[in-house]
């Protein structure tokens, strides 16, 4: 099973992170968009699917800014991306995955697992978005505020309910 990703996903993704200049010069998004779709349940895991975006975000950028890790963004500012980025980047990444993935039980069994064992606000972000019927009340709460405690809430705001926020 092939995940229907494309390249202007991916570049949708990690524009904020790494800017314009940066992804239209370099084939960074083509290499993550090929680990992604070439991911497959039955011979990779979650966490190895991570692993192999982890790896490619961290030597691609590296070699792209002369190991420097600093990137100029779309508003002309610069900054010098930390390993914590670096995570959030593949966890966001992610996400694409997990919302490729069909609503049904054995998925939401995978992604739980994910974000109980994984830092990943992604795998949160599905689950609050797409199971809401596969959690009790006191669940789906208990999710809402672990997303709330863990993460900056500009991480979570732009989908996050307002109601849920309180």
């Amino acid at each position: 099973m092939a995940i229907p990703v494309d390249v202007k996903d991916v570049e949708r993704v990690l524009r904020p992170w790494l800017g314009t200049m940066l992804l239209s010069s370099s084939a960074l998004s083509q290499d993550v968009a090929r680990t992604v779709m070439d991911y497959a349940p039955y011979r990779q895991t979650f966490q190895e699917l991570k692993a192999a975006l982890d790896h490619d975000l961290l030597t691609g950028v590296n070699r792209l800014t002369g190991g420097s890790m600093c990137v100029v963004l779309d508003d002309y500012s610069t900054r010098r991306l930390l390993l914590k980025d670096m995570d959030w980047m593949a966890d966001d990444l992610m996400g694409l995955v997990f919302d490729s993935l069909s609503t049904f039980s054995a998925n939401f069994t995978k992604l739980n697992d994910y974000a109980l064992h994984e830092e990943s606000l992604a795998a949160m972000r599905v689950l609050y978005q797409k199971y809401h019927d596969f959690f009790s009340k006191d669940q789906y709460e208990f999710l809402i505020t672990m997303i709330r405690k863990i993460y900056p809430e500009q991480r979570y705001a732009s989908w996050l309910a307002e109601a849920d926020i309180q």
